[in-house]
């Protein structure tokens, strides 16, 4: 894909085909998943689907032999740092000895969120950059659950995943339960329009532009006074655009993460 609109699409193509896939790498500008082989006939018309959306994109299909199938995505999966946070897939673990503030047990999967996409790392920075101790945090669209699990190794005292996506709240409940998470992350799937989602010292949220715009009164109104609303995957060209949007909901832009296409914003109250 040649740009981040691109894999927005691909992902939402992949939804609509009700793709669930056994790993799923993002490494812009390429993406990578392996499916079953009962997932042969979807993943064919997902090709086709890309084809058509994206004439410029290249998509193809390889067949892997069952003898290596178990294996055959592990290669591009190694343990990576994102500041002082490792992502460390669960084969990797037990020989994992490198000093980290968080280490957080994370294999690719049914959902998105390996820390390998530039909104996700833009998130982990934000999020150790705060003083999460004992606050509460929520995270909206949550995925593979990566975000919530870091916030909770990094002092969240409370924490509340939500997605809209079945596949991702499973996906997020077995990664908090891997990392002895259960007690502090709640994982929830919410409706579109976040009705009781709760309230939070810190919301994050790493969407798309057109999703936050669309839900940016009900991001606010999640913040609570004081807090601080955390958004990405946010492409560069729109984010006056949401600046300007949040702007006029009384938040402002504090601190700003870009990493290629992609920004990532923290927005306070104010100043009256």
């Amino acid at each position: 894909m040649e740009t981040p609109a691109d894999l927005a699409i691909v992902e939402a193509l992949a939804c609509m085909h009700a793709l669930r896939g056994t790993a799923i790498e993002e490494q812009p500008p390429t993406l990578r998943a392996w499916f079953s082989e009962d997932e042969r006939e979807s993943a064919e018309a997902l090709r086709s689907a890309i084809a058509a959306a994206l004439p410029r994109a290249v998509a193809g299909i390889a067949f892997v032999a069952d003898a290596a199938w178990g294996d055959a995505w592990r290669e591009y999966f190694r343990p990576q740092r994102i500041g002082e946070i490792a992502i460390v897939p669960s084969w990797e673990r037990a020989a994992f000895r490198e000093p980290a503030r968080a280490i957080v047990e994370i294999d690719p999967g049914q959902a998105f969120g390996t820390g390998l996409h530039p909104t996700t790392r833009g998130c982990l920075l934000h999020l150790q950059e705060m003083d999460l101790a004992g606050r509460t945090l929520t995270d909206v669209g949550t995925g593979s659950g990566i975000l919530a699990l870091a916030a909770a190794m990094l002092g969240a005292q409370h924490v509340y995943a939500c997605d809209v996506d079945p596949v991702a709240v499973r996906a997020a409940r077995e990664n908090a339960d891997r990392n002895g998470l259960t007690a502090r992350v709640r994982v929830e799937r919410t409706s579109a329009d976040l009705t009781g989602v709760p309230a939070a010292h810190v919301v994050v949220a790493n969407l798309t532009a057109d999703i936050i715009l669309g839900l940016a009164p009900a991001l606010c109104r999640l913040k609570e006074p004081g807090g601080v609303l955390l958004l990405a995957g946010i492409v560069a060209e729109r984010e006056l655009e949401v600046v300007q949007a949040l702007g006029a909901l009384g938040l402002r832009s504090s601190t700003r993460r870009g990493d290629g296409e992609w920004v990532s914003l923290r927005f306070r109250a104010a100043a009256p």
